[in-house]
This record gives structure tokens, sequence and C-alpha cells, in this order.
């Protein structure tokens, strides 16, 4: 391919969604600002900004012979390193394709080059990038997410329209980062899958749960049965008051669903149980509890 000064040509609308940040937007509109080019392999490298440590060898060997048969058929997205324009090149997007190429020993690989592009339209450009990968861990991917929501204010409907993923699904996946460290690795490890960690999530024994999954090599379906069995045979001494039923309805009229109480005499614990109809009150309650927590 010949080099040659021009427009994205699809555009970061269609490679990387339509609600961009303005920033980003007005990049891509500029065509000064943009350049396609062969440019040799050894001027690449990761960016600071890159998230993504894992890759998986098996997977870039598969897609190196795919290169090799096809060659790259959507160029990598690179940025000038430190304002030294054709001399070193960080990357924003195409980890996994630039991998490929060396062990495919590839000398040029095809790159958009965004010129005068700051770090954090970068990091931003290669978070959604990035989450957009199938081969992605669920750790990774709900990581990810955070990010665009904590550092770059998308809100979750944001993130749904530029991912191509439900809400539903965003949440989801951010809930599994309250899962204690040990279990986050499992799921990195491939250990666990996301349905067994969701399960898991808000549980005092979690741990012990997801060892049990591991060595017994349990289902989710089976971990889910194993849940109901432990909740089933806990032993419960519960008594209700009028204290305990006033501040039921004080909850219930505060977060607009039905809320239960369980008191245990014996242990002076209480468990407080909220009933969701359907996903999308379950997702209202999340957001309501998480602004409380800010």
């Amino acid at each position: 391919m010949a080099d040659k000064k021009t427009g994205l040509g699809r555009g970061l609308t269609s490679l990387l969604g339509e609600n961009l940040s303005e920033s980003i937007l007005e990049i891509e509109n500029n065509n000064n600002n943009v350049e396609i080019k062969n440019i040799p392999i050894e001027k690449i490298m990761p960016g600071p900004w890159q998230a993504r440590k894992q890759f998986d060898k098996e997977s870039i060997y598969e897609l190196s012979e795919s290169i090799i048969s096809k060659g790259i058929i959507n160029p990598i997205i690179i940025t000038p390193a430190d304002g030294k324009k054709e001399t070193e090149f960080y990357l924003i997007a195409g980890e996994r394709r630039w991998r490929a190429s060396q062990v495919a020993k590839i000398h040029v690989i095809p790159s958009i080059i965004l010129n005068n592009i700051n770090e954090e339209n970068a990091s931003e450009i290669s978070i959604i990038e990035n989450v957009q990968r199938k081969d992605l861990n669920p750790i990774e991917e709900a990581n990810g997410f955070s990010e665009l929501l904590t550092k770059y204010k998308y809100t979750q409907e944001i993130v749904a329209k530029t991912i191509g993923k439900s809400r539903v699904y965003i949440t989801n996946s951010l809930r599994l980062l309250k899962l204690p460290t040990k279990i986050l690795s499992f799921i990195e490890e491939k250990k666990l899958s996301s349905g067994h960690a969701r399960l898991l999530i808000g549980r005092e024994d979690a741990l012990d749960i997801a060892n049990l999954i591991i060595n017994k090599q349990l289902s989710v379906r089976q971990t889910e049965q194993l849940i109901r069995k432990k909740i089933s045979t806990k032993p419960t001494t519960k008594i209700a008051s009028p204290e305990v039923d006033s501040l039921s309805k004080t909850l219930s009229n505060s977060l607009g669903l039905k809320v239960k109480i369980d008191y245990e005499t014996e242990t002076k614990k209480s468990k407080t149980s909220i009933f969701c109809n359907n996903l999308d009150q379950l997702n209202d309650l999340i957001e309501k509890l998480e602004k409380t927590a800010k």
C-alpha cells in the first residue's frame, strides 16, 4: 500500500462507535491530523497508557497464520512518540495485530497515524478499542468499562452504545470488580467463568465456594444449586417486631421496592431482602446504592 496522507476512510466512529468524545471527533475531522502509512514494525511500541497486560500465545499464533495467508485487513492505530514524528510511534489500538505480525515476520504494518493527539485522547481510544475485542477476559473488560465511567465520565448508557452491548451487560460486568482479589485472579486465569463469579458477589463465603467450584469443576448450574442448598439449610431463628416492620416500610418507601428484614435473635444478625420484578428495577437499585456510597 503506497504511503499517502488521507482521512480515515471508514472513520473512527465506524471503528470505535458513535459516542466518542468531542475532542476525538475533532481529531478525526481534521485531515491534517490523520495519515495512513506502512510503518516498520521495529519503530512501534506499546503506549504507556496500555492497560492490557495478558495476551494468549495460541491466539497470537493463530492470528499470525491468518496474516500470512490473508494479510492485515484492519490497520493498527498509532501516534508519534513524544512528538518525534516519523521516528518512533506508540500503539493506540491493535497490539494483537502488531504482535502477530512480528511472529509472522512481517516487516511493515499498515497504520493509521493520529498526529497532535494528547495522551488522554490516546488512552480513551485505546480503552474503547480494547473492550470491543472478543478475546478480553472478563476482568480486563470490566476494568475498561470502569475507566471509561470514572476517568472519562461516560454514562453506562453511552458505554453500552459505544461498545455495542446492553446496559445490563455493562452493569453486570462492573459488579465483578467488587469480588475479592483472589477470585478476580481466578477469573483472569480462566479457572472461573463470569457466570460463576456473579453468583459469588456479596457472599462472605465467596472464596470458599470459589475453591470448591475449581476443585470439583462445578458448572454454573451446579454452583447455583450448591448456593441454594446452603441458604435453605442455614439455621435461623427469626423474630418480627414493630421496630423491624417500621424499618422495612421506611426502606420500601425510599426505594420504591418491597423490602423484607429478617432478624435472628441468636446471632443478632439481620438479613435484608429487596425484591425486584425485572432487570430494569435491579439496575435502578444498583445505581441508587452506588450514588449513596459516593
